[in-house]
């Protein structure tokens, strides 16, 4: 191996290109977990397996946010430049900020119905407490529901299958 003569190319020699991982991958991931969710009977790995999936989608929309901040580059200054257009796209669905003390820093919260329920039951679940998940009926997993109070729980494979939908949809139109 010959020795490289610049840092640039050190540090180009040395980076593994295909340990970076592109948004579809996280699209996968979140199928993944669904994926096991939808079959999973027991109640700790249901829990596990949801908690899994509201993180990678969670996760969804903060690299997807992300990658449109910082997508094209101003030629003259070299400074990034926002995708306007993925930006809107995104902003459907999640309140996407910079912080101006730090514009490296993006962050999302949801703003649709569904973008909202997926944010509160994830940051109580990281934050908090880890997920409730009763046994509402003898289906299970469709009876497992989100809550710790029989009769008022809500049923979780519907809202993250619609999460799921969601996520494919955004990557559609930003795709398009």
């Amino acid at each position: 191996m010959t020795k490289p003569t610049s840092e640039l190319e050190d540090f180009l020699s040395r980076f593994d290109i295909q340990s970076v991982e592109d948004v579809e991958n996280k699209i996968d991931e979140c199928e993944f977990f669904l994926t096991l969710a939808s079959n999973e009977t027991q109640r700790a790995k249901f829990r596990w397996l949801i908690s899994a999936f509201l993180n990678a989608s969670y996760s969804y929309f903060e690299m997807t946010a992300l990658r449109a901040y910082f997508r094209f580059v101003d030629s003259n200054t070299s400074e990034p430049l926002p995708d306007a257009e993925s930006l809107s796209i995104i902003r459907d669905h999640v309140k996407v900020t910079q912080r101006a003390s730090n514009p490296n820093y993006v962050t999302t919260e949801g703003k649709s119905l569904l973008t909202k329920q997926l944010y509160e039951i994830r940051r109580q679940n990281t934050h908090h407490f880890p997920l409730s998940i009763m046994e509402a009926g003898p289906s299970l997993p469709e009876d497992f529901h989100l809550g710790n109070m029989r009769e008022q729980g809500v049923a979780i494979l519907p809202i993250c299958r619609e999460v799921m939908a969601l996520i494919h949809e955004v990557q559609a139109n930003l795709e398009a």
